[in-house]
C-alpha cells in the first residue's frame, strides 16, 4: 500500500508561513451537560492560556462534580483555510486509565466524544460515550 502524498487536494495549496494560530474564542467558556442525570462529565470549562487552549472537565460526583484539572487541548478548524477553532481534543492520563476527548461546537452545541482506556490490568472494558453540552 501506497502512501498518499495528501489526504484532499486542499492539502497541496502552498503553505502560509504568516497564518496566525486559530482563533479559539468560538469555544470559549463553560459549557454544561444537556442531561442532568449524566453519569460522565457534567461540565467543561474551556479557556485560552497565552496563544493555545486548554479544557477544564467535571466529571459526575456528589455533592459536588469531580474537578479533572486543566489539560492542554488542540483546536481543529472546519477546514485548511479556518481562521476559528471549532473542534478540538484533549487528553487526561489519571495512571489508572487514559481519557481521550474530542469535540466540536455546532449551532451552539457542543458535542463531546470521550475514549476511555484501563491500563490497570483489571479486565474492565475499554468504553466510548457521547455527550451534549449547551453554554
Amino acid at each position: 500500500m501506497e502512501v498518499a502524498d495528501h489526504v484532499c487536494a486542499a492539502d497541496l495549496r502552498e503553505r502560509d508561513s504568516r497564518r496566525q494560530p486559530l482563533d479559539v474564542a468560538p469555544l470559549l467558556g463553560v459549557w454544561h451537560a444537556t442531561d442532568r442525570d449524566n453519569p460522565g462529565v457534567v461540565r467543561l470549562e474551556l479557556g485560552r492560556r497565552d496563544t493555545g487552549l486548554v479544557v477544564r472537565c467535571f466529571g459526575a460526583d456528589e455533592p459536588e462534580p469531580l474537578d479533572w484539572e486543566e489539560a492542554a487541548a488542540t483546536g481543529f478548524g472546519s477546514s485548511v483555510g479556518a481562521t476559528e477553532a471549532m473542534a478540538f481534543t484533549a487528553r487526561y492520563d489519571f495512571g489508572f486509565l487514559d481519557v481521550t476527548l474530542a469535540a466540536y461546537a455546532k449551532q451552539g452545541i457542543l458535542v463531546l466524544d470521550t475514549f476511555t482506556v484501563f491500563k490497570d490490568g483489571s479486565g474492565r472494558a475499554d468504553y466510548f460515550t457521547r455527550e451534549f453540552f449547551h453554554r
